[in-house]
């Protein structure tokens, strides 16, 4: 997810990125994070970036707060902007414009960026779709579309990932197939094997070919309902292209 900080208060905006950078660590979430000084220089950036939201200050030199998200707003209505300010007196303004918040700075907390932040996720999953699920005492986030295959391994749940990283984490496979059960990008395709159809290159007779190379065999038992539901998938894709 991409965040833009815009605030001519230098020490207030790095305390903020601090934070939404303490958050995408504890939650393993990826967050780019740019800052801009002024409205005009975020505005200018948006020829070469989109951001999926706004730390949004009201009060800066030049363009304000309020001017800057109406522009933004003509190049892109689907950035979810927060204002942030140190007074309530233009709150009323705000909320015409009908942002996602309203952060006072002198509730600008670690607390409140954790809830903002997590508050946006729930309103972006079509744009960032993430997988969720605990590992220990860390709560690990992935990006779906670049989970290639999801492994039962023992007590660990193995991830291939677009990269051909692989990852282990000590989650039960079984909690992982139940919360990719309303992902439909997702293949059940033998027991304890998960696929990414985006990934998939080739559907051989008793094999699925994966873009890394891995070649993953497709159980016997239910072998056509399991073809059924890759090629739906294939068909529903080229209907949507």
């Amino acid at each position: 997810m991409n965040i833009a900080i815009i605030d001519d208060n230098k020490p207030e905006s790095d305390l903020l990125t601090r934070f939404i950078e303490e958050y995408s660590e504890t939650y393993s979430f990826e967050i780019r994070t740019s800052c801009f000084l002024s409205g005009e220089d975020f505005l200018s950036s948006l020829s070469t970036s989109i951001y999926s939201m706004a730390f949004m200050d009201i009060f800066m030199k030049g363009m304000d707060g309020i001017q800057t998200a109406e522009h933004l707003w003509e190049k892109d209505p689907q950035c979810l902007v927060v204002f942030l300010t140190v007074s309530q007196d233009h709150i009323w303004e705000a909320a015409r414009l009908h942002c996602f918040d309203y952060i006072d700075k002198k509730t600008l907390t670690r607390a409140r960026i954790f809830h903002v932040l997590s508050d946006i996720r729930k309103k972006l999953p079509q744009l960032n779709p993430h997988l969720d699920f605990p590992s220990g005492n860390r709560q690990i986030s992935l990006p779906v579309d670049k989970i290639q295959y999801i492994l039962s391994s023992n007590n660990y749940t193995l991830f291939g990932m677009e990269d051909g990283q692989e990852n282990r984490y000590r989650t039960p496979f079984g909690a992982i197939a139940q919360r990719t059960s309303d992902i439909d990008r997702f293949l059940l395709c033998n027991r304890g094997i998960l696929l990414n159809m985006d990934h998939i290159i080739r559907e051989e007779s008793d094999v699925y070919v994966m873009k890394g190379g891995h070649r993953f065999p497709i159980r016997k038992s239910g072998q056509a309902s399991i073809k059924h539901i890759y090629h739906q998938y294939q068909f529903k894709k080229l209907e949507t292209m």
